[in-house]
This record gives structure tokens, C-alpha cells and sequence, in this order.
């Protein structure tokens, strides 16, 4: 993963924002893919997080940004945001991870297995954690840049962190 910084974030949003549509596309093509794959981590829907997706890069491109906040981290609550919404709505089960991604791989190997074993147990903690642990794991960020995804202390993030390894400790020992 190729870490971009928060300046070069916003030179290129600035660029955009001054009519150079080619900077948001360069934005998409840095920022689209980590925050799609933390979606459907967090949705398990392969649909639900493209459209999450639009949202949030549609918000970026009607906003306008101060450069002093971090560009990442609003992008990521915005998506963040997004799911909670889509939580809300659903609170029956999501739509089942593994037919989805049966229907895309068809011969699914050790990896898949592997993976999927890991997003049904991420599925069974509640969203709280599943965020922290998701963006922690899977999107690197430091518990300072889930704090500001999440908007709230870095305390609470460590806290929902541990509870949430706490619990996926206890549901493989359950499983296994």
C-alpha cells in the first residue's frame, strides 16, 4: 500500500477544486481502492460498498475542504458515516459475503478460505468494533487517524479495540 501525504492529498483536491477534473481522478485512483475494500469489510456487500463509494467521492467533489484537516481521514468518516447509515436501515443479516464472492472467484483456493473464515468473524462483532479493527488491520491507520475518522478520543478507539480482539479471540476459541 503506498502511503500519500496529507499535502499531496490536498494539492491535488485544490487542483481539482480550481477546474483540473484530472486531479480527482488521480484522488479516485490513490484513495478508491482502500476505502471500497474497507466498505465491504465493513458491509459485506460487494454492492452496498460501491455505492458508499459514490456517495463519499461525490461529497468530495461538492465540498469544500479546509487544508489544515486530513483529507484521508474525512474521506473515511464520510464512508464510515455511509455504513452507519446502511446499519441503521439494515439491522436484519446482510446478504451473504460468501455467495457474492463465490459468484466473482470461481474456484475458490486456501486464500479464500482463509478470508472468508476472517469476514464471518468480523461479521459477528458489533459495527463499533468492526470499524477499528478493519481500519486498523486492514487500512494500517494509526488509532490518531481512526480517532479523526471517528470523531471521537483516541481512549475510545483503543478501548473498542481491544473489547473487539477480546471477542474475535473468544469466537475462534468457540469455533475451533
Amino acid at each position: 500500500m503506498i502511503g500519500y501525504s496529507n499535502a499531496e492529498l490536498f494539492v491535488l483536491y485544490k487542483k481539482f477544486k480550481e477546474g483540473d477534473e484530472r486531479a480527482f481522478e488521480v484522488l479516485y485512483e490513490r484513495l478508491s481502492g482502500g476505502l471500497f475494500n474497507y466498505c465491504v469489510r465493513l458491509l459485506s456487500d460487494w454492492h452496498y460498498a460501491e455505492d458508499v463509494l459514490v456517495q463519499t467521492f461525490t461529497k468530495l467533489a461538492n465540498s469544500n475542504l479546509d487544508e489544515r484537516g486530513n483529507l484521508k481521514a474525512w474521506l473515511y468518516r464520510v464512508a464510515t458515516n455511509a455504513c452507519y447509515s446502511f446499519f441503521r436501515k439494515k439491522k436484519t443479516e446482510s446478504k451473504c459475503f460468501e455467495q457474492q464472492l463465490q459468484t466473482v472467484i470461481s474456484n475458490p483456493g486456501h486464500d479464500f478460505v482463509a478470508e472468508l473464515r476472517v469476514q464471518k468473524f468480523l461479521n459477528l462483532l458489533p459495527e463499533y468494533q468492526r470499524i477499528v479493527v478493519v481500519l486498523k488491520f486492514y487500512e494500517q491507520m494509526t488509532y490518531g487517524d481512526i480517532a479523526d475518522v471517528l470523531c471521537c478520543p483516541v481512549g475510545t478507539v483503543k478501548s473498542r479495540m481491544h473489547s473487539g480482539l477480546e471477542k474475535l479471540r473468544s469466537l475462534i476459541k468457540e469455533r475451533e
